[in-house]
């Protein structure tokens, strides 16, 4: 028996899309296809209605151009935005019956879909399955979720039976494990999933990873990073933005690397009256005349801190080794918390050798260019 051709479909707030939710699908897909029961064709995600009034619900136009931005690296997960573009909130059941129609009149090469429908309505469909005009076998749309949407059809007033008959009967679901939870055991302990048993595919996520939209909101609100929780694309969308009360705090410094880069940089307040002090005007440095010998000429820290930066970034010098610079200063200059005295760095002169006569007459030797000035 051939495979079933499947699309996964996710349905949420994506509130904001996180990299865990993209690593379902890819979970999803190697599982489906191991077990050789099923050939994933899509993949589809489906934002929710600004109508759903969840609390701290960024607006659907940021929620999806957050996802395109998730989105630029895949090949097979797309975004449908219908269920936004409503006059309301729609259900879940409501979401999966309307995209499976729209993807079985494709199939059927329905004159509806050139006449009557945008193309954003189906734009989520994958061109393959557009465009091939031989192959008619179905493809049936699969809702998936996590082990906590799962569990929620068993809260009371939530969900109606009907609606999760319909979809777990009519679409079916693919469900990602969590820890602490135990899929298998709910969908045994209630009747209406039991019933569509077969219809109910666990994946077992070996690789847990309890990242959360809402924890994510919380670490932006109190400036903590989330570097690789997110896109790096979609951190500088949110940082742009202002979405979630996010702001770049006053302590943070962003070092333009490169065009697309995501390089915040973290500096303790405490440090930054020390350490950025107003650069001094450039002073040519000249060898230093015979009759006083300069050994040296004090500049601070800041000054060769900055320095140091200006010749990593303009070197193509990566985040961590600027950050080095930073720590270097910072280590040798703080002693439990409190900022010690500021070191002076010494920029030598020219070296010269002077050599005195019998007659204590002192000259200053002719400097040898072959040789360093330690060795004259």
């Amino acid at each position: 028996m051939a495979p079933t051709r499947v699309i996964l479909m996710s349905c949420g707030s994506y509130n904001p899309p996180t990299n865990m939710h993209l690593r379902m699908f890819e979970i999803a897909r190697d599982h489906l296809h191991r077990m050789g029961t099923h050939v994933v064709v899509g993949g589809v995600i489906s934002p929710v209605h600004d109508a759903y009034a969840k609390k701290e619900l960024a607006s659907a136009t940021h929620r999806c151009a957050m996802l395109r931005l998730s989105l630029q690296n895949s090949d097979w997960i797309r975004l449908s935005t219908w269920e936004t573009r409503q006059n309301y909130w729609s259900k879940t059941r409501t979401c999966l019956q309307h995209h499976q129609n729209l993807l079985n009149s494709v199939l059927s090469n329905s004159n509806d879909i050139k006449h009557h429908l945008q193309i954003e309505d189906i734009d989520w469909i994958p061109e393959n399955v557009k465009n091939n005009s031989t192959d008619n076998t179905p493809i049936q749309i699969k809702l998936l979720c996590g082990a906590d949407l799962l569990e929620s059809f068993g809260i009371p007033a939530l969900w109606l039976e009907e609606d999760i008959d319909a979809i777990v009967g009519e679409h079916g679901l693919v469900v990602i494990t969590r820890e602490g939870s135990n899929p298998n055991k709910f969908v045994y302990d209630s009747d209406t999933l039991s019933k569509h048993m077969n219809n109910i595919c666990i994946v077992t996520e070996w690789i847990p990873n309890e990242v959360s939209s809402t924890r994510i909101r919380r670490a932006l609100k109190r400036g903590e990073s989330v570097r690789y929780l997110l896109q790096d694309s979609v951190i500088d969308y949110i940082y742009k933005h202002e979405i979630y009360d996010t702001r770049i705090p006053d302590t943070t410094i962003k070092l333009e690397l490169s065009p697309n880069a995501n390089n915040y940089l973290h500096i303790d307040s405490r440090y930054l009256t020390a350490l950025l002090t107003p650069s001094p005007s450039d002073v040519t440095m000249g060898s230093p005349s015979p009759v006083e010998i300069v050994a040296s000429i004090d500049v601070p820290d800041a000054v060769v801190l900055r320095k140091n930066l200006q010749n990593a970034a303009g070197n193509g010098g990566g985040l961590d080794e600027i950050r080095e610079q930073f720590v270097s200063v910072i280590s040798n200059n703080v002693d439990n918390g409190n900022i010690k005295h500021i070191s002076r760095v010494a920029y030598p002169g020219q070296a010269k050798q002077i050599i005195a006569s019998a007659t204590g007459v002192a000259r200053i030797l002719d400097e040898d260019t072959t040789k360093p000035a330690c060795l004259l």
